[in-house]
């Protein structure tokens, strides 16, 4: 399956940390056709908890010496199921339901049992907070009653920063984007100082970045953080300074004057000395002007910046793997890339950040039109008839989301200052890749790529006629080809 306050009185500035909140939003947003509720309101608002049936279970807190935990924060951000536990799925409502933990580290916990109409919930993954740990965060079965969870108790990060121009120290807008497993808030204090939560004992890397308005984001270079046992790291007069500008265009091909278009760029590093999968990661996003260009201002130098364009009429192109593995070549060989290129709908077209300016030209192949018309066994037309399907984009040393889906780390911090809830505001923007059928029974899907796409239908009370489904009678399979389509779906009231 899937992107900040200021206290009156002791003037300090919280900081979040961005790669847990942006890494867990972009392996969860790839919407799951076996996750849609038979509950029509539920579906339209994925923060609304649906009626279904709901059991217990309780998590197990402790400390590394085998303590409990008390008053440590725990919720549930993913499920798996018994019947297919290699695909994970999200539920938002289910992740506001956060316990605390008691004296004895016990948090009671209540899960769907159900995952969608067919699929029993096997696996819960667990996420726990408490400001003297590392935050944890992994999965665990249902039948581990308690899941037992030990927590780590880390290191800390403090650091300054200043201005490589001017040598000024910087005392305002500083963030730190970090590979770091298990990190919570970070505080810039009034001294200028930015001392991070506690964070997993690992090695890791990171940049200072500096947020100013209306100006090109400032970054340090990139630091390599071994804490070994120590408690605290200490990072003093770390230079901040401007970026890589990408001024780039989409391809000749591709038809003028451009529509509706942007890029999203995104950088991913993955960090080898770490146990699993630890990943640095920034993005962005740029509009693409009538004439086709587009611009980065500022993106971190000497990275492998992956785009993916966006545009009316038009689906990003898929690299050569030959040209992914020369800027991934530490991470990816010929027939990885080979595979994954085959596997995703979309995948990104590679470049790198040398010197203060690079260009770009993206690919790009036309995205046919699929138009879907549904009726009644009589032919007639079915208003409000939820249709979708997720087509995914792939981003190399990361994870999938649904096509064209976004968030810039500097719009995610943005946000974060202005109290936003991220998965709420995720949440708010409409998938083109969703839509309900109008008064002639059609729902229109632009931009398809190529290759085949499963698409739930749901309709109360309703069910595909058997002419029409390819699977269980709620979802059906489409070939989308070169042209433009039409397909035509029959429904009937839901048998018993």
């Amino acid at each position: 399956m899937i992107i900040e306050r200021k206290s009156a009185c002791l003037r300090v500035q919280h900081r979040f940390s961005l790669p847990a909140i942006v890494a867990l939003l972009v392996s969860c947003l790839t919407w799951n056709a076996s996750v849609a509720q038979d509950d029509a309101d539920a579906q339209d608002d994925p923060n609304k908890k649906p009626d279904v049936e709901m059991l217990k279970c309780n998590v197990k807190v402790v400390d590394p010496d085998g303590h409990p935990v008390e008053d440590a924060t725990v919720y549930c951000t993913g499920l798996r199921s018994r019947e297919d536990p290699g695909s994970g799925h999200l539920m938002f409502w289910l992740m506001k339901m956060k316990i605390k933990t008691d004296e004895n580290g016990i948090a009671t916990m209540s899960y769907p049992k159900m995952i969608g109409a067919d699929q029993t919930t096997g696996k819960l993954t667990w996420s726990v907070e408490h400001p003297d740990f590392a935050n944890y965060r992994d999965a665990h079965s249902v039948d581990d009653d308690p899941a037992e969870i030990t927590l780590q108790r880390g290191f800390r990060i403090a650091l300054t920063a200043k201005r490589a121009s001017s040598g000024e120290n910087i005392k305002k807008n500083l963030y730190v984007i970090a590979s770091f497993a298990g990190g919570g808030k970070w505080d810039l204090k009034k001294n200028g100082t930015l001392v991070s939560a506690t964070m997993k004992q690992q090695d890791g890397i990171l940049r200072v970045v500096c947020f100013e308005e209306g100006k090109p984001t400032l970054f340090s270079d990139e630091i390599e953080v071994k804490p070994g046992d120590k408690s605290r790291v200490m990072l003093r007069d770390i230079e901040l300074k401007a970026g890589c500008r990408i001024e780039g265009k989409l391809a000749d091909s591709v038809e003028r004057p451009v529509k509706n278009g942007y890029v999203i760029a995104s950088i991913n590093k993955t960090v080898k000395s770490v146990e699993g999968r630890a990943i640095w990661h920034w993005s962005d996003e740029a509009t693409v002007e009538p004439d086709g260009t587009f611009v980065f201002d500022c993106l971190p130098m000497d990275e492998v910046v992956q785009m993916i364009p966006i545009c009316d009429g038009w689906v990003p192109a898929k690299p050569k793997a030959e040209d992914v593995v020369a800027l991934l070549s530490i991470d990816m060989d010929i027939k990885r890339a080979e595979n994954l290129i085959k596997q995703f709908d979309a995948t990104p077209q590679l470049t790198k950040t040398e010197g203060k300016r690079v260009s770009s030209t993206l690919e790009m192949v036309n995205g046919p039109t699929l138009t879907i018309e549904v009726t009644d066994e009589d032919g007639q037309p079915l208003k409000g008839i939820s249709l979708g399907t997720s087509p995914n984009q792939f981003w190399f040393n990361s994870g999938s989301q649904i096509l064209g889906e976004s968030m810039a780390t500097r719009k995610a911090w943005e946000l974060r200052e202005q109290n936003v809830d991220l998965t709420n505001y995720y949440q708010s923007t409409t998938s083109p890749y969703r839509k309900k059928t109008d008064e002639t029974g059609s729902a229109v899907f632009k931009n398809m790529p190529h290759g085949t796409h499963d698409f739930y239908v749901f309709g109360k009370g309703l069910e595909m006629s058997k002419e029409s489904e390819t699977g269980d009678r709620t979802s059906t399979r489409v070939t989308i080809e070169a042209e433009d389509q039409k397909l035509t779906i029959k429904m009937r009231p839901k048998q018993e």
